[in-house]
């Protein structure tokens, strides 16, 4: 699995660009164009892909295993129903995974998100959430 992350970055698409020259670098296949969902979670052919954005960072997760990815300041307020933000994280990158969409009006108050959780971490000033992927991790920043 490889997650791709830049702050200074115009958006996922931009960010798909930046990570097909990295991808071809190592001989990687390139990203074939990243098209949406109905639900509006991203897709394309040759990856399962999940896409984060929050408060000036981008993050992109290529896997050949389904995968969800989130990451949040790490100081950002959570809904009143979460313990805290990595439970948060958790809970959106486990939605991302399954596709159904975030819908807070089935969490249950201090309930536990992180089971299920393939990586969870501090990252820039972030925390970062990865539910299924590959076993295989590697971060690069472009």
């Amino acid at each position: 699995m490889l997650i791709f992350l830049s702050d200074s970055c115009g958006g996922s698409e931009e960010l798909a660009k930046r990570a097909d020259a990295a991808l071809a670098a190592v001989g990687k296949p390139l990203i074939k164009e990243i098209k949406k969902k109905e639900s509006g979670a991203p897709y394309c052919d040759n990856y399962y892909i999940s896409v984060t954005h929050t408060d000036g960072v981008v993050m992109l997760a290529l896997s050949d295993k389904p995968v969800g990815i989130d990451a949040e300041k790490s100081d950002r307020k959570v809904p009143e129903t979460m313990k805290d933000i990595f439970n948060w994280t958790a809970y959106e990158a486990r939605c991302k995974l399954s596709a159904d969409g975030i819908k807070l009006s089935e969490v249950r108050a201090g309930g536990d998100y992180t089971d299920g959780v393939s990586f969870h971490t501090f990252l820039r000033g972030y925390v970062l959430a990865i539910a299924g992927g590959d076993k295989d991790l590697f971060v690069v920043c472009v």
